[in-house]
């Protein structure tokens, strides 16, 4: 009797920490982003963006101080982020971390977990550097809060090139209480509801722990072909839709493959082509921005796929996406690029699973 409730006990405990791994975080929307609350071990604490778009956690060193040690043995490492052309210069530091819900205590923890400490941020056209003096124009102890979360790949500021689990994402090297890994590395992100401000965080989660919405496909992430290109994304397809006529205007015949990121980093949708200028649908005058009164943009699981997965309408109207653009002088002969921004949460969630390399996408069934 004595081992049997033993045992019961130990299923309980364990049942129970396998369901306290389940119960989501929350990102809150703060201004425009989706934001988490981290935590140092001395109690201070911080907002950051979670960011799908980059990889790693970057703060300003006035919240990762760097220790003169960490100054001597370490390197002066520069980084930057592509969306606003900002540079920094800062040191990559370990550090003990806990982070959850704004407001609330944090659940999720982090041992001897790299971070990038910025020192210096300076605009296009100048090079900060980690000396306490930054050039003219240049900010030091700049105010940076990202946790970059984008899947599996290598972050801008990594000093390794290791193909496995990306070293810098802190979705994807939780520890217990006890600092030992998490069984299950893997993470799921969910509108609590259509145009939501708010998105659900699934961490270490023994299966997919999201509903299917109507629409589920699981698609393998992959490396881009060409040398110009680094993000490791899924392949999709794609096409831009009249509104009117319900017909594909880009690409003019059918939905052709596009290397997809849902990124909540950024609030607008940018859809990246070959060429020079816009080969349509421009607003007004504007060489870069879509028309988003008239046009959908619609995903689909491959290119013979008839049915869209689902159909991205941004306007000033829309409670996430405010506008999309184009950028131009894509690598010629490159798949698509689309970067959907914030808008794609509004219909779709996503699991993400590094151990077989695939994300499963769920969305509302698409108006057709």
């Amino acid at each position: 009797m004595q081992n049997a409730l033993s045992l019961l006990t130990a299923s309980i405990l364990l049942c129970s920490a396998a369901y306290a791994q389940e119960q989501p975080i929350t990102a809150k929307k703060v201004g425009t982003y989706f934001q988490l609350e981290l935590h140092r071990p001395d109690g201070k604490h911080s907002y950051f963006v979670m960011d799908t778009g980059s990889t790693g956690i970057v703060g300003s060193a006035k919240f990762f101080t760097p220790t003169k040690d960490e100054k001597s043995r370490g390197t002066c490492v520069p980084f930057g982020y592509s969306s606003s052309g900002n540079s920094y210069a800062g040191y990559i530091v370990k550090r003990d971390l806990s982070f959850g819900t704004i407001g609330q205590q944090p659940t999720k923890h982090l041992k001897d977990f790299p971070v990038y400490a910025a020192v210096q941020r300076c605009p296009a056209g100048k090079t900060p550097n980690c000396s306490s003096t930054p050039p003219e124009g240049c900010t030091l102890n700049p105010q940076v809060y990202m946790m970059g979360v984008g899947f599996d790949q290598a972050s801008s500021f990594s000093q390794t090139d290791d193909d496995s689990n990306a070293i810098n994402n802190p979705f994807l090297n939780l520890d217990d209480t006890d600092g030992k890994p998490l069984p299950q590395q893997n993470y799921a992100l969910s509108s609590v509801k259509a145009g939501s401000l708010a998105l659900d965080v699934y961490l270490a989660s023994p299966q997919n722990p999201l509903p299917n919405r109507g629409q589920t496909i699981t698609v393998p992430l992959s490396k881009p072909t060409d040398s110009a290109e680094t993000l490791i994304t899924p392949q999709l397809a794609f096409a831009l839709r009249d509104k009117a006529t319900g017909k594909p205007v880009f690409p003019t015949d059918a939905p052709q493959p596009v290397r997809f990121l849902p990124d909540t980093g950024i609030s607008y949708g940018i859809l990246s082509v070959a060429g020079s200028s816009a080969p349509c649908c421009t607003e007004g005058t504007s060489k870069s921005k879509i028309d988003t009164s008239a046009y959908d943009f619609q995903l689909f699981a491959n290119p013979e796929s008839k049915v869209p997965l689902t159909n991205l309408s941004y306007g000033a109207d829309q409670p996430l996406g405010q506008s999309a653009r184009w950028s131009l002088n894509h690598p010629a002969g490159s798949t698509l690029f689309f970067n959907s921004g914030q808008l794609f949460f509004q219909n779709c969630n996503y699991f993400y699973n590094p151990a077989s390399s695939e994300i499963t996408f769920s969305c509302h069934t698409a108006d057709q």
